[in-house]
C-alpha cells in the first residue's frame, strides 16, 4: 500500500509468564521410573491423572497465553481483532493501552519472556505446521529483543517499530480515532458506555506519550522538524471543530440512533456525555501534546535520515532493513539492486510508451503528459471523488469474476472502498487497507486519500485497487484470518510478506489479462513497480547515504513522474519509518524467486493456484520461513 499506519500500543501487563514456564517444565514428566511403587486404584471421586501435553500442544497452549498476555495489555488491539473478553479480559473495550516509561518496561520484560519460553520448546518434536507457527513466532520475538535495545521509541512484545512515538504517519492522535470512529463497536448501552469510557482514556494516554517522546528528546532523538509539523497539523485539524462537530462526537449520536432501548432521554443524555468528554477531556490531551511537540521544535532540524540520531541510529536502520526483508543484503546493496531494478523498469516502460507514438522526453515526463489528458482526470469536486469510488468498486468486481482460474481458496469477506477522513488526508499518503475482524463483523476497508483527485488519473486507478484490496491485502489478510491460526499469528504483521504479495498481486492481475486491452493501464502497473524500485534507492539514500529530504524528494519525482506533493508525503513518511519501504520490492522478488524455483522443479505438476494457497493460506510470516515452506512444499510434490 501507499501508506500504511502503525499500531503500536501499550498496556502494563497483568499476566506472569513464570506459571506459563512451569507447565512446560512439567510437561514432560507423565511417566514414572520402574522403581516407582505401583499405584493404588484411585478414588471413585479422585480426578484422572492429566495425559503429557504433546509437543504441539504445549507450542499451542503457549502461544494463546501470549496472545492473552499481549490483548491484556493493548485492549486496542483487542477491538481491532473483534476478540471478546475470553481473550482480551473483562472490560477491555472500556480501556486503552499504556503509552509511557513503565508500560514500555515491562513490555520488553514480556518480550523476553516470551523469547526465553519458546527458546525452551523442542522444534524436532513439532509436526510440520506447529513448525512454520514456531519460527514465525520465534523469529518475531528475537526481532523485538533486537529492537527494544535500543533505548527510545518505546517497546514492542515482538517485531520491529518506528524510532518515533508521534509523526505525521503515526501515534495515538491519529490511531485512536481512527480505532474509536471505524473498530468500536456500539451496539448496546454498555457499547456506548465503554465509548465514553475510552474516551476519557484519552487525558492519560496522551500525558503517558509526551513522557515517552520527552524521555527521548533527553537522549537526543526527536523527529525530524517536517514530521513534528505534519503531526501539529493534524492536531489542528482535528481539533478544529466545535466539540459537538467533532467525528467522536458525531459518530457517537449516529450510532446510538441505532442502539435498541434506549430511550429519547438516554440518547440526549448519552450524546451531551460525549460532548462533555471531547471538550474536557479529548481537546485538552491533544493541546498538551501539541504544546510538547512544539517544545520539541528547536532540537528537530531538518535532516530527515536516522544517521542523524549517531552511532544509535545506523545501527537502528541496519537492523529495520535486515527486519523488512533485505536478508544478508547491506544497505548499499539495497541500494544498487534498486537502481538496477529502476532501469528495466524504465525500458519496458519506455517500450509501451513508444508504441503508444510517444517518444519524445523522460519516460516520467511522457507517463505524466498522459495523466495530464483531460480524458484521464476526474474532477477535483465531490461528484469526480464518488466516481473515482464508483470505478475502483467496478474494478473490485472485474477482478473477482476472474479470481478462482487463479487462486485456490478465495475470501468470503466483502472489501469496501472508502475515502480517507478529510482530517487524515495532508499527513496521509496514497491509500492504505484496514482488516476485517476475526468475528467477521466488519469487511475489509480498502481507504484511499481523495484530497486531490490530480494524484489519480485513470490509468493508474487499476492497479491500486490490485494491490490494495484484490488480489492484493484483502485476500491475504482475510484468508489469513480465516485459516484458524493461533491468535498470536493473526496479530503479527511482516511487510516484506504482505506489501510483497500485494505488490506480486499487481504482476499477477497482468498476467490474468486484466490490462490486455489497456496497455495505458499496464504502463500505470509498471510505473506502480517502479515506485516500489524506486523506494529501494530513497529509502537507503536517506538512512544510509545521508541524502536529504530535498535531493530523494527530486529523485523520486524524476523517476517516477507523481506530483511533487505526492512525492514529499511518501518522502516524509520513509523518513519516519525506516526500511519499511524497502518491504515491498523485496518481499515481492523474493515471491517471484520462489515461484521460479517452483515451477522448475514441478514442470507441468506446478499448478498455479496451489502455490498461491500455499503463499497465503498458513499466514503472513518472514522471508526466511516462507523459503523455508515453499521449498518442502516443492519436495513433497515431487516425492507425491
Amino acid at each position: 500500500m501507499k501508506e500504511s499506519s502503525i499500531m503500536r500500543v501499550h498496556r502494563n501487563i497483568g499476566l506472569s509468564l513464570i506459571g506459563s514456564l512451569s507447565l512446560f517444565a512439567l510437561a514432560g514428566c507423565g511417566e514414572r521410573g520402574a522403581e516407582a511403587p505401583r499405584a493404588e486404584a484411585p478414588a471413585e471421586n479422585a480426578a484422572p491423572e492429566a495425559a503429557p501435553l504433546s509437543a504441539d500442544e504445549q507450542l499451542a497452549a503457549m502461544a494463546e497465553r501470549h496472545a492473552k498476555a499481549v490483548l491484556a495489555v493493548t485492549p486496542e488491539a483487542a477491538t481491532m481483532l473483534g476478540v471478546g473478553e475470553d481473550m482480551a479480559g473483562e472490560g477491555f473495550s472500556a480501556r486503552l493501552g499504556g503509552y509511557g516509561f513503565e508500560a514500555n518496561e515491562r513490555i520488553r520484560a514480556m518480550n523476553e519472556e516470551f523469547l526465553q519460553e519458546i527458546r525452551s520448546l523442542d522444534r524436532r518434536a513439532l509436526s510440520d505446521e506447529a513448525v512454520i507457527t514456531y519460527d514465525v513466532l520465534r523469529n518475531a520475538y528475537q526481532t523485538g529483543a533486537r529492537r527494544n535495545q535500543f533505548p527510545f521509541g518505546g517497546a514492542t512484545p515482538f517485531a520491529s517499530a518506528s524510532p518515533y512515538p508521534v509523526t505525521q504517519l503515526s501515534g495515538p492522535h491519529l490511531y485512536l480515532p481512527r480505532l474509536m470512529l471505524t473498530q468500536h463497536k456500539i451496539e448496546s448501552r454498555q457499547d456506548a458506555e465503554d465509548y465514553l469510557s475510552r474516551l476519557a482514556e484519552f487525558g492519560r494516554v496522551f500525558d503517558e506519550t509526551v513522557e515517552t517522546i520527552s524521555g527521548d528528546a533527553a537522549l537526543l532523538v526527536t523527529p525530524p522538524g517536517f514530521a513534528i509539523d505534519g503531526a501539529l497539523n493534524a492536531i489542528a485539524g482535528f481539533t478544529a471543530p466545535a466539540p459537538a462537530e467533532n467525528p467522536l462526537a458525531t459518530n457517537f449520536f449516529a450510532k446510538i440512533e441505532a442502539v435498541d432501548g434506549l430511550s429519547d432521554e438516554d440518547r440526549d443524555n448519552l450524546s451531551a456525555r460525549a460532548v462533555q468528554a471531547v471538550e474536557q477531556n479529548v481537546y485538552p490531551a491533544y493541546a498538551r501534546l501539541a504544546a510538547a511537540l512544539e517544545n520539541l521544535k528547536p532540537q528537530a532540524g531538518p535532516d530527515a535520515g536516522v544517521w542523524r540520531l549517531g552511532p544509535d541510529g545506523s545501527a537502528f536502520y541496519a537492523h529495520a532493513l535486515t527486519s523488512y526483508g533485505a536478508g544478508r543484503l547491506t544497505p548499499d546493496e539495497v541500494h544498487e539492486l534498486g537502481l538496477s531494478e529502476v532501469a528495466r523498469i524504465t525500458g519496458e516502460m519506455d517500450a509501451i510508451l513508444k508504441r503508444e507514438g510517444l517518444s519524445e522526453g523522460t519516460v516520467a515526463e511522457r507517463f505524466v503528459a498522459i495523466g495530464a489528458r483531460e480524458e484521464m482526470r476526474y474532477p477535483n469536486t465531490d461528484e469526480g471523488r464518488e466516481e473515482i469510488l464508483s470505478d475502483l468498486n467496478g474494478q473490485v468486481e472485474e477482478i473477482m469474476a476472474r479470481a478462482g482460474d487463479w487462486f485456490g481458496t478465495l475470501p468470503e469477506q466483502a472489501v469496501e472502498v472508502r475515502r480517507i477522513p478529510v482530517y487524515e488526508q495532508d499527513s496521509s499518503s496514497g491509500g492504505y487497507y484496514s482488516s476485517p475482524p476475526l468475528d467477521g463483523s466488519r469487511p475489509g476497508i480498502f481507504w484511499i486519500n481523495l484530497k486531490d483527485t490530480a494524484d489519480w488519473p485513470k490509468h493508474t486507478l487499476k492497479t491500486l485497487t490490485y494491490h490494495e484490496a484484490v488480489p492484493g491485502h484483502h485476500f491475504q489478510r482475510s484468508l489469513e484470518r480465516a485459516a484458524g491460526l493461533p491468535l498470536i499469528r493473526n496479530m503479527l504483521g511482516y511487510s516484506e510478506f504482505a506489501e510483497g504479495w500485494a505488490l506480486y498481486a499487481e504482476q499477477v492481475a497482468a498476467e490474468m489479462g486484466l490490462y490486455a486491452d489497456d496497455p495505458l493501464g499496464d504502463l500505470g502497473r509498471l510505473q506502480s513497480e517502479l515506485f516500489r524500485a524506486a523506494r529501494l534507492v530513497v529509502d537507503t539514500g536517506l538512512h544510509h547515504k545521508q541524502w536529504t529530504r530535498e535531493q530523494a524528494i527530486d529523485y523520486m519525482q524524476g523517476v517516477t513522474g507523481d506530483t511533487r506533493a505526492s512525492v514529499t508525503r511518501e518522502i516524509e513518511r520513509y523518513a519516519v519509518w525506516p526500511g519499511q519501504a524497502c518491504s515491498y520490492k523485496l518481499g515481492m522478488l523474493k515471491i517471484n524467486e520462489l515461484r521460479d524455483k517452483a515451477e522448475e522443479a514441478l514442470g507441468p505438476d506446478f499448478d498455479i493456484r496451489e502455490f498461491h494457497d500455499e503463499i497465503l493460506l498458513t499466514g503472513s510470516m518472514p522471508l526466511p520461513v516462507l523459503e523455508r515452506k515453499i521449498k518442502d512444499w516443492i519436495k513433497e510434490k515431487q516425492g507425491a
